[in-house]
């Protein structure tokens, strides 16, 4: 060996193939990382958008709910049906002239 082969082999500088061979190393892992952020950003994207569609599932039966909850709702409240439940299931009765009171 000659004395600059011994002063780099010293300063620990490595031989060209070497330099190479960690380039191509180095290179190859790059590439992957990327291959492997590129695929998992695509799978995460088709997992929202299956959250999307059971989010909307989900919203549409909600409205569908709520609609039949209004009109139950409205058929509930509807004065006829107040008045028979007042009559049938609580006894109430018409008040008498003299029973009526006006507040002003």
């Amino acid at each position: 060996m000659n004395a600059v082969a011994k002063a780099e082999q010293r300063q620990g500088v490595a031989s060209p193939g070497l330099r190479e061979l960690l380039a191509g190393v180095v290179l190859v892992l790059v590439i992957g990382a990327f291959i492997f952020v590129t695929v998992w950003r695509g799978l995460a994207f088709i997992d929202v958008g299956y959250q999307i569609r059971g989010l909307e599932r989900k919203q549409s039966e909600l409205l569908n709910m709520n609609r039949e909850l209004e009109i139950e709702r409205a058929m509930l409240s509807t004065p006829e049906r107040v008045e028979r439940v007042a009559r049938e299931r609580l006894g109430m009765i018409e008040p008498t002239p003299d029973q009526i009171r006006i507040v002003r």
